[in-house]
């Protein structure tokens, strides 16, 4: 789908866009998601909704986990930008980010890195379901790992984890469960039994990374 708008482009979902919605909500709907934050972009939004109906839970805003390009008043899918978007994506390589409406990459990863961070912080449910999009995700997990420059693949759709806790400073901790789950797309999930079959939790023996240390 390509939009152009006299305003901020904002589309909703796409009919295949549904469809994924649909078997993310159906696979999703088995576990005990307790809390769903969104970006403000309606595909987030509506991504979330069959969640948030299933669940009884209204989805909170956070306006800062949006997109690179939120002001943009085109919006090219990530596959067709630097072809059928070529004149938005000339102008991104020459650096004219607020020209078409992106934020600048510092911008941008410290938006969402600060958003995260406060997210982490007030731990509004015990599972957290946040509906954004593939570089607000990208931006995430890098911080997670601790290095911006990290590349991870986010499918349309897909479900990427990051358990989160609070260490004996007080401070919350995060590590990277999985990244692009996509097997809700050929699957089809009736309960959940967890990744030891019902075994005690065993606690994480890596090294956890404070969501405040150095970058």
């Amino acid at each position: 789908m390509v939009v152009d708008s006299p305003t901020i482009a904002d589309p909703g979902l796409t009919e295949l866009g549904e469809w994924q919605a649909a078997r993310l909500a159906d696979w999703l709907v088995h576990e005990d998601i307790d809390h769903v934050v969104t970006s403000p972009k309606r595909r987030a939004i509506e991504t979330a909704q069959a969640i948030c109906d299933a669940k009884g839970l209204a989805n909170e805003v956070v306006d800062d986990f949006d997109e690179i390009d939120r002001l943009c008043h085109s919006y090219y899918p990530t596959e067709i930008l630097q072809t059928e978007g070529k004149a938005i994506w000339d102008q991104v390589l020459a650096g004219n980010f607020t020209e078409v409406g992106w934020d600048t990459p510092e911008v941008f990863n410290a938006r969402v890195r600060a958003a995260w961070e406060d997210l982490c912080r007030r731990m509004p449910g015990k599972r957290v379901l946040v509906a954004c999009h593939g570089g607000t995700v990208r931006a995430i997990l890098a911080s997670v790992v601790g290095n911006q420059q990290a590349s991870f693949r986010t499918d349309y759709a897909s479900i990427s984890r990051v358990h989160v806790d609070l260490g004996e400073d007080g401070i919350p901790h995060a590590h990277v469960l999985s990244a692009n789950e996509t097997g809700h797309f050929d699957a089809d999930r009736t309960t959940t039994g967890g990744p030891m079959r019902g075994a005690p939790e065993v606690a994480w023996p890596g090294r956890r990374r404070s969501i405040t240390a150095p970058r």
